[in-house]
Order: structure tokens, then sequence, then C-alpha cells
């Protein structure tokens, strides 16, 4: 039952991106308008248009750095003034894994993503003497869980722990619910939550919902500083791409979890 559910919610999102988000969006809006040419030519040239246009706009570093700017509202957290006395613990939230890594082992490790969430969550620790929760499920039921392979990295590599773990989770939501569960147990109301700048609003209120006081600790920033007059803000390049598609996730994620669990609030 649980791999049909992660499997059905896996192709579920696959899906979904590939609809709305970019590069396969606007792919998919242009292939639409040279299919409808032969039978409504001036509904496929437009089609055909927008989709060349939405491609190109939606991979210039211009793009990228106003998402980047929309998103990215929380500042760098200043370690000098941490309420130190009033934290409970650091929360990190699992982003993702790295399948095909044999040089770890048979199985996978974490995603550059992730690893640099862990990096900046045992930064903190050292800083603190804070314990860390680490929260992230299974992306595949035969897979560990990301928490665990967080843990594992903290507690043998960077020296820090021992750590908790949340391995139920399959989205910033499930996130935060289980981790409070597990927080409220130890009398843990206020953290320090660790993810990408870009996340950290989303994750910030799913956590405030299930009645946390967040500190926010945002790493991985995008550059978000605009150059009209930089010829290299309007050449399309891999790495805005894959900034744009971030950005776009994570709107598409603040509308999606407003509509699913508003009256979760």
């Amino acid at each position: 039952m649980l791999r049909l559910s992660i499997l059905s919610s896996g192709l579920a999102s696959v899906f979904i991106k590939l609809l709305l988000l970019p590069p396969g969006g606007p792919f998919l809006i242009s292939l639409l308008g040279v299919f409808l040419w032969r039978w409504r030519p001036r509904l496929g040239l437009s089609l055909l248009i927008v989709g060349v246009v939405a491609g190109y706009l939606l991979s210039i570093p211009l793009t990228a750095a106003l998402f980047s700017r929309s998103l990215q509202t929380e500042p760098p957290l200043n370690e000098y003034f941490l309420p130190v006395h009033e934290l409970g613990a650091i929360v990190v939230l699992g982003g993702g894994l790295h399948e095909d890594a044999p040089e770890y082992g048979d199985g996978p490790t974490v995603h550059d993503r992730t690893l640099g969430r862990v990096r900046y969550a045992a930064r903190l620790a050292r800083r603190t003497g804070l314990p860390v929760l680490a929260t992230g499920g299974h992306v595949k039921e035969d897979q560990p869980a990301e928490a665990d392979l967080m843990k594992a990295i903290l507690e043998q590599e960077f020296g820090i722990g021992p750590v908790l773990t949340e391995t139920r989770s399959q989205n910033t939501w499930e996130n935060a619910a289980y981790s409070a569960a597990i927080l409220r147990r130890r009398h843990i109301d206020t953290i320090l939550l660790v993810t990408n700048a870009m996340h950290q609003p989303r994750a910030i209120r799913a956590f405030e919902a299930h009645g946390l006081k967040v500190i926010p600790a945002p790493t991985l920033f995008f550059d978000d500083q605009l150059d009209l007059l930089d010829p290299q803000s309007w050449l399309p390049s891999v790495s805005a791409t894959a900034e744009v598609h971030y950005g776009c996730y994570e709107w598409l994620g603040r509308g999606w979890y407003a509509l699913r669990y508003a009256k979760a609030r």
C-alpha cells in the first residue's frame, strides 16, 4: 500500500511539473502549436510564439533574479544575536536524494541541496549547542529515508549528534506536522529552521501553522541582483533555467498549500 501511494504521488508530481514548470511547460505549448498548425494555423502559430517567448524569458538570468527577489524574503541569520536561551532545537529539512552515487556504496546519498542545508545546520549546532532534528521521509520505498542519510552525515562527517530524525514526511507540510509532534514531546516550541532561502517562507508558514515559533535560518541563496545593462542577463543559461524552475516550483507550492491546507491553519 505504501509503495503504491508513493508511486502514484510520484507520477502525479512528475506530470504536474512537466505541464506547469519550465522548461517542460513552454516546450509543450510550442509542441501543441506545431501540432495544431495544420488545422488551426492562427491558433497554432500563436501557441508556438507563446511557447518560444516563454521558454526564452524563463531561461535568462534576469528572470531568475526576479524570482529569487520575490521569494528570498528572509535575510541571512545574524548568528551573533541569536536568543539561544529561547531556542530548543535546530530543524533541518530534506531537499531530495542523489540516486546515482556508486562512490558512496549501493544506495543513494543526499542531493547537493540537502547537503547545503545539512552543512549549515552543523555550523549552527556548533555555535549554539542545540540538538538537531533532521526531517524527510522515503522518496522510494526501497531507499533509506532522507532524514536517516542526513543524520549519518551530521554525526559521522560533521561530528554533530546525537541527531533526532523524522522519517514519515513526504512534503514540507508533513515535515512540519511530524516534526512538531516530536518536538512537543520534548517540550520544545521554538526552533531554528534551516532550508533553502527560496523555500524558507513556505516552510515558515507550515511550521508556524503547527504551533511552533520559528527563527528562519535560510541558506543556499540565489543571486537576486538585477542588471538590465549586462548582456549576460539576457542570455539563456542552464543555471538560470534551474533557478527559474525552482522559483516556479515554490510559487506553485505556495498556491497549492493555500488551497490544500487553508482549513488546517
